[in-house]
């Protein structure tokens, strides 16, 4: 039997061997792995701000439910080659959602006492 324990990505830097880490391309993975899918799966009413905050090689943005004013942050790399990335490192770097690695957006994250989700339809564009 083998253990393995993966301590994390730690700081990812800013450049390496064939691939770097940018605020820019921060933006486009924020906007393609987390913004796009929430707005494809249904979510309203969710704005993003990039507060320009970096924290270990993470790009730091907020998404505030403008309803509710619930806010969650997303600690988002901006690595343009993954691949050449891996080559380089054991482990891949770390997406925070929520202060969690591992979860994924969810409407229920963005709930505030005195509100209550509702289900309604929309024209499609």
């Amino acid at each position: 039997m083998n253990l393995i324990i993966n301590p994390g990505s730690g700081d990812v830097g800013t450049q390496g061997e064939g691939w770097t880490n940018t605020r820019d391309q921060s933006k486009i993975n924020a906007y393609e792995q987390f913004y796009k899918p929430m707005i494809e799966e249904g979510f309203t009413d969710i704005v993003v701000k990039d507060t320009k905050q970096y924290r270990e090689g993470r790009w730091v943005y907020e998404f505030t439910h403008t309803v509710t004013g619930k806010t969650i942050e997303l600690e988002m790399h901006g690595i343009d080659n993954m691949e050449a990335y891996m080559k380089e490192h054991i482990f891949g770097t770390r997406i925070y959602w929520n202060g969690s690695s591992s979860s994924n957006p969810e409407l229920e994250q963005f709930a505030e006492e005195g509100f209550e989700p509702v289900k309604t339809f929309r024209k499609k564009s």
